[in-house]
């Protein structure tokens, strides 16, 4: 799961936004200190120091904790020494925590339309807090914030965070929800327990609940209509699909595939149908690539076509046209086709090499892996021309807490979230008699039950000649 650093904002109650920075999840090397250090030390007599390196930051401390600090190490770490650049700020106990963290700072950045984000300031990470805090006093509520965690030392930087608007989190966000059940419950985020991933990964948890259940699984919310999946190319007979369509290795959420202004729908082949197209057909892809005018074309493969004829080269934009290159030698075991001519334009690596095929509007398609297979390459005539696509979408996943659920129920995960927290706390509770389990059951089901896709459903029979 790829998390993003979480940030709340607020506005109205004090000068300007005030903005809220949580400390990132840690679940890295760690050791204790074994003897009582008093403050303004630069050493630590500690259990294990090996597990750390010169110029890497530490946390002293559980973050929160009114003592806690980062120090940043100095010299290479003995086995039961470790030394810091800085004096500590505050007196450290045996038994207290060492814990590495990948960042020291937060780069907070702002924007006025929630896309163009300048900088705003950078903070050194406040381990004495529960988050890191900053007010923005010239901010107004119509501006965007993100931030990202940095390392003054060896610059590296996180991802940045979602941006959210200064108001705070939207009603549908899964900050709001995981907030509004975490608060129900009389609990929050602690860093220990309680963590962000945990939280996150529990909502999305139940949201696959809803989203695999065998009774669902085309969501009327999550359909994209008119969907321009790309420009038609001639000689090409591939399209690669959006990467949200909903089990991208089969064709069941596709609902229509339609070419260019006349827009007829195209029909699914299975495998076996659409090998039928492609009989007596060679193709292969150019391996290396060719400068107009070149004499020689080396392939990913030549052993399917003739000693000598002409081979369909596929275009390289929606202004060209499919290149027919003659050639009077194939040598197999080089897999070059010699004394070739007619080569018009450049041709990338990879691109498509046909002989025997016929070009032209395609009436059906095969979909493998996320990749869309025409039973026809497509012709010149045919450039420029919409591939459109009505689809269902996946799940979005939740990493940060500014993500937005597009179920119009979302409230419907509260009761989840609270058995979730209970479940965290006593692992051995009995789920079936839990008050908030049971609720989850009963509004899953009636939503699923609920549900209506609006969608016809079209049964096609292929019937023997």
């Amino acid at each position: 799961m790829i998390l993003l650093p979480k940030i709340r904002t607020k506005q109205g109650e004090n000068i300007g936004v005030e903005i809220f920075i949580s400390h990132p999840d840690l679940e890295t090397e760690s050791t204790f200190i074994v003897t009582d250090a008093n403050a303004g030390v630069s050493s630590f007599t500690v259990d294990n120091g090996l597990k750390f390196a010169d110029t890497e930051y530490l946390v002293v401390g559980r973050f929160g904790y009114e003592k806690a600090e980062i120090v940043k190490v100095s010299g290479t770490p003995t086995a039961t020494t470790l030394s810091t650049i800085a004096a500590t700020k505050h007196p450290h106990n045996r038994g207290e925590l060492l814990q590495f963290i990948p960042y020291n700072q937060v780069v907070i950045e702002y924007s006025t339309d929630g896309t163009t984000y300048g900088a705003l300031t950078t903070l050194d990470i406040r381990a004495d807090a529960t988050e890191t805090y900053y007010n923005h006093a010239a901010g107004l509520a119509t501006y965007y914030y993100r931030v990202r965690f940095s390392n003054s030392t060896t610059a590296g930087v996180s991802s940045d965070s979602d941006g959210v608007i200064a108001t705070g989190d939207a009603e549908n966000s899964a900050g709001a929800i995981i907030r509004d059940a975490l608060v129900s419950m009389g609990e929050k985020l602690d860093d220990e327990v309680f963590t962000k991933e945990f939280m996150l990964r529990a909502l999305d948890e139940g949201r696959d609940e809803i989203d695999l259940h065998q009774n669902a699984g085309r969501w009327s919310f999550r359909t994209a209509f008119n969907y321009d999946a790309g420009d038609v190319i001639p000689g090409r007979y591939t399209l690669t699909l959006p990467t949200n369509l909903r089990d991208p290795e089969t064709s069941k959420h596709i609902l229509s595939v339609r070419i260019g202004k006349d827009a007829l729908p195209l029909t699914w082949f299975d495998k076996i149908e659409m090998n039928k197209w492609y009989q007596g057909v060679a193709h292969t892809t150019l391996n290396g690539a060719v400068l107009a005018g070149a004499t020689s074309l080396v392939l990913t493969s030549s052993g399917d076509f003739d000693e000598s004829g002409a081979v369909d080269i596929a275009a390289e934009s929606i202004t060209e046209d499919i290149d027919v290159a003659d050639y009077t030698s194939n040598t197999e075991s080089t897999k070059t086709l010699g004394t070739v001519t007619n080569v018009a334009v450049n041709h990338a690596t990879g691109r498509d090499v046909w002989q025997g095929v016929s070009f032209g509007v395609p009436t059906g398609y095969y979909v493998d892996n996320g990749v869309m297979t025409f039973n026809q390459p497509f012709d010149d005539d045919t450039a420029g021309e919409n591939i459109w696509l009505d689809f269902y979408k996946s799940k979005t996943i939740c990493n940060s807490f500014a993500s937005l659920l597009d179920e119009n129920f979302y409230r419907i995960y509260l009761p989840y979230l609270r058995f979730r927290i209970k479940l965290r706390k006593n692992p051995s509770m009995d789920r079936d008699n839990d008050p908030d389990y049971k609720e989850w059951v009963q509004k899953r089901e009636a939503q699923i039950n609920k549900e209506f896709g609006g969608q016809s459903l079209r049964i096609s029979v292929s019937v023997p000649i």
